[in-house]
């Protein structure tokens, strides 16, 4: 047996706390003696052990008191059957910290891109982190081929910390500052090359690919951006910088070889 400062010592409950179990008949000790002394066997201690376990994980006092109601909570049975409610809580919790946390991170990297805090942006994450997976899946199989999909899979999104997100996030920011920018410019073809690049990187040197994805995630004229950051304007800019510097590279590339053929003549 043990007094109710014993208790609370060996299990970090404050006493108070004990007593206060006892007066809502959530954990009465063993024993009260003549003094009016709290005494608790081991079974009060396993108890208080699921109690704290419980509650640490959100439980109400009220739904521990009637979980332990609902059984001898000391037999082999109900004992397996509350560590199964204590794992099946902790990994609903571990969900939501899941989805709480993919959705800090795709509105932190949001606030990159554009700068500002938008509660309609945010209502849209919240609405496309609980979008079913299924509904992706079906979009992906009627669009792409496995080979496909395995890509667009791998791409960088904004709810996740992959660093290319990072750097996807700085160059559409910088697109979408220099939109009104000629093609030609320095800014322009910089960006262009960086797009280009890290474009055949990861769509894995697959230009018929890009092209299609492209397509698919280009709004309609007055529409929404599909993808974020990607409205019609900034994919357009896009589409006219990565043009100047494709054509700027075959006519390059031509002169080169003409220059080749002249030295072999």
């Amino acid at each position: 047996m043990y007094s109710i400062g014993q208790v609370s010592k060996r299990s970090n409950v404050a006493i108070s706390t004990l007593r206060y179990y006892d007066e809502i008949g959530l954990l009465k000790p063993a024993e009260v003696n003549e003094s009016g002394y709290r005494y608790y066997s081991e079974k009060e201690l396993i108890l208080l052990q699921h109690i704290t376990a419980l509650k640490e994980i959100g439980f109400t006092l009220k739904s521990i008191k009637n979980l332990l109601l609902s059984g001898e909570s000391t037999n082999e049975k109900s004992l397996k059957s509350f560590y199964k409610i204590e794992l099946e809580a902790i990994e609903e919790k571990r969900k939501k910290l899941d989805v709480l946390e993919k959705l800090l991170i795709t509105a932190n990297n949001a606030f990159e891109l554009k700068g500002k805090a938008d509660p309609d942006d945010i209502l849209m994450f919240i609405k496309a982190i609980q979008t079913p997976s299924n509904i992706r899946e079906a979009f992906l199989r009627e669009h792409f081929t496995d080979r496909e999909i395995k890509i667009i899979k791998s791409l960088p999104d904004l709810s996740s910390n992959d660093p290319r997100t990072a750097q996807w996030v700085q160059l559409i920011r910088t697109a979408a500052k220099h939109i009104d920018e000629e093609p030609s410019s320095e800014t322009s073809q910089r960006l262009a090359k960086q797009f280009f690049e890290i474009s055949m990187e990861w769509f894995d040197q697959d230009e018929k690919l890009i092209e299609k994805y492209w397509t698919l995630i280009r709004p309609e004229e007055g529409m929404e951006e599909k993808v974020y950051g990607l409205d019609r304007k900034v994919m357009d800019y896009i589409d006219r910088i990565i043009d100047w510097y494709l054509a700027v590279n075959v006519q390059e590339e031509n002169r080169l070889n003409e220059q080749k053929n002249e030295n072999d003549e």
